[in-house]
C-alpha cells in the first residue's frame, strides 16, 4: 500500500512523540535514553520523508521562470 510521505512523515512524529511520552513515565534510565533515541531516530526520518516529499513536488510542479 502507497503512503504519500508527507502522511509518513506525520505517523514518525506521531510515534516520536509517543516514545517522548513513554519516556516521561519510566523511572528507568537506561529505557528512557532508548525510548529518546527512538524518538530521535524517527525524528530523523520524518525529516527524510518531508525533504523527499518536497523533491518530488517541486519535480512534478516546477516553479515558472519569471
Amino acid at each position: 500500500m502507497y503512503v504519500p510521505r508527507f502522511e509518513r512523515a506525520a505517523d514518525y512524529r506521531r510515534q516520536a512523540e509517543h516514545a517522548r511520552g513513554m519516556a516521561n513515565w519510566i523511572s528507568l534510565d537506561n529505557a528512557k535514553q532508548q525510548l529518546l533515541a527512538v524518538a530521535r531516530h524517527l525524528e530523523a526520518m520524518a525529516e527524510i520523508e518531508e525533504r523527499e516529499a518536497r523533491k518530488t513536488t517541486s519535480i512534478q510542479n516546477p516553479r515558472p521562470e519569471r
